[in-house]
This record gives C-alpha cells, structure tokens and sequence, in this order.
C-alpha cells in the first residue's frame, strides 16, 4: 500500500467538508463537478499530491434566506447582500477572533457596547428563523434578585430599542433564579401586542438547554424557531428543544431593531449585555436543515471546546 497517498487522501477527508465523493451517477443532466487538491509533504520530503473529485452536497445553500450576515472581517458591515446599516453604540469594538485574527470579533465587556441593525425592510419575522453566531464569554451571567436583571447577558435579540418593548426572540444566558444555562427565547405573536415590555406567557416559547458554557473557550450556537417549536444546537449537536401548541408565528414589530450584544437602552436591563465575544453573527428568514447546520458548526466539535489562541502576527486567510 502506498501510505503517502493514503494519508493525503485522509487530509483531504477533513479538509474538504463541502465535497461529497461519488464513483459514478446515473443521471442524464450534467452535475457541476468540484475538486480539492491536496499536498502532503512526507518527513523523507516525499512529496505526493492528490486530487479528489465530487458533486457539491445540493441540501447545503447557506445564502438560501440570509437576510443579516456580520462576518466581522475589519468591521461591522452587512455581507448579506441585504443593505441592513450597522450603528455601533456604547463604544463598541472589533478584536481578536478564535482564531487570532485582530480586528475580527465583535467584543463587549458588558457595559453597554452593542450593534443595532437598521431595518430596511430587509429582515422580518413569522412562522420561521434562524439565528446563529459563534461566541466565547469572559464571566458568568448572576442575577441580582427583584428588578435587577444588569448581571445578565443576552447575546442577540430583536426589540424595540428606545422603549424596550415588542420583544421577539432573545438569545443569551438570561434566565434568572436558575443555573445560567444558555437560552433562546421566542415571543409568540398571538396574545402580544407591540406596547408590551414582555410576552404573553401563554404564546412565550422559553427554550433553556442544560448547556453551561466554559469561560474562555468558543462556541457554534444555532437557534432555530419553526412555527411551534425551537431548537438548540451547540456545536452542531441537537442540546434541547421546546414546543408550545398555542404559537403559531413569532411577534415582529416596525419598530423593533435586531440588536448584537444586548438588547435595549432604559434602566437596570439596558446593561444586560453580552461580556465576551461574538463572530459569524446570521438571520435567515426559514429554519436551516442538518447539513446547513452542521457547516455552520465545521470549526467545531460536538463533544468539546475550541480554547482561543494567542494573536497571531502577519497577515493570513481565515479560517471560515
């Protein structure tokens, strides 16, 4: 056996996560071919090449929906392709991403720094979405009792800024008088009205994973609302999911702005916001399937933690 070439295909397993290798088809419409090629220098300097061939997997489409796209790739901008502007509050910053990339992470030390997304019609909400990042906090969220919701974090959310009310999704670890497990939080639209500072919890859809994460350490999150029901994926692994017979379609309101790193402005819950990082931050207008959700999650592995690197110097692709 030539071990050379059996290690470069091995290489080209784990780096090729979009190809799909087929030995033939039977099919009389051409199936656009893609390949990968790649080198694997041996400790004796052999040098072997390899070049695999296949079809892209067609239940993939990651631009299929995508109506906010911040990659952070040196600043704050909409890659949708949707137009959504992007105002930076609260002295809010780019940093290092997992990575070690500079200026490629939005970064929150929870006193109030925090993204607002213009809404130019380009995103909205119904029987459906999608909501995704990559994050890794600094400290754990606490709960002061009563009122004082300010030692909570909430990393993404969808409200009416100035007012605080409409509320329609918020993700983070934001359940007070329980462990801080990590939370995705949809307000149904029967019941609720756009006045309101919180749901109906009769149409309130309240999914709490027994996910903790690790300090220090990155994570892939997906929530996914699906008429009646919310899934959490951690890494790309199901962790949890809730249903709620009564909610039909998530409250959506004129006046409500997707918000990065917190949700609204007034009081002891204005500084409930994000202390730590987030990256990859996505809203798709449908729930995305396994194989979307799995690629969102190709950095990662189900069973473990991704520890941030040191900074890296000198210029360099990404990683994702």
């Amino acid at each position: 056996m030539n071990h050379s070439r059996s290690l470069a295909v091995a290489v080209s397993f784990v780096t090729s996560t979009l190809v799909v290798l087929s030995a033939c088809t039977r099919t009389s419409v051409p199936i656009p071919v893609v390949h990968d090629t790649v080198t694997v220098v041996r400790h004796d300097t052999t040098v072997n090449i390899d070049t695999l061939y296949g079809t892209p997997d067609p239940s993939i489409n990651m631009k299929n929906g995508l109506v906010l796209y911040l990659p952070f790739n040196g600043s704050f901008a909409d890659s949708s392709g949707s137009g959504n502007t992007i105002t930076a509050v609260g002295g809010a910053t780019l940093d290092y991403d997992m990575h070690g990339y500079a200026s490629s992470a939005f970064n929150a030390t929870g006193a109030g720094e925090r993204l607002i997304v213009g809404n130019n019609g380009a995103y909205k909400v119904d029987t459906a979405f999608t909501v995704s990042c990559d994050f890794m906090l600094r400290s754990n969220a606490y709960y002061s009792g009563g009122y004082d919701f300010s030692g909570l974090q909430v990393f993404l959310s969808i409200v009416n800024v100035a007012a605080g009310t409409g509320p329609t999704f918020n993700i983070g670890m934001s359940v007070p008088a329980f462990p801080q497990y990590f939370t995705f939080n949809v307000c149904g639209a029967q019941g609720n009205d756009c006045s309101s500072y919180g749901a109906n919890m009769a149409y309130n859809i309240s999914d709490t994973s027994n996910f903790i994460p690790q300090l220090g350490a990155w994570y892939n999150v997906v929530c996914v609302f699906n008429k009646n029901i919310t899934s959490i994926y951690v890494n790309g692994k199901l962790t949890s999911t809730q249903t709620n017979p009564n909610t039909a379609s998530a409250l959506f309101c004129t006046g409500s702005n997707f918000v990065v790193g917190g949700w609204w402005n007034g009081g002891n819950s204005g500084t409930e916001n994000l202390r730590g990082k987030l990256d990859e931050v996505r809203f798709y207008n449908r729930p995305l399937n396994s194989h979307e959700i799995g690629w969102l999650a190709r950095n990662f592995q189900p069973t473990s933690v991704r520890q941030a690197p040191g900074a890296q110097t000198g210029s360099g692709s990404r990683l994702h």
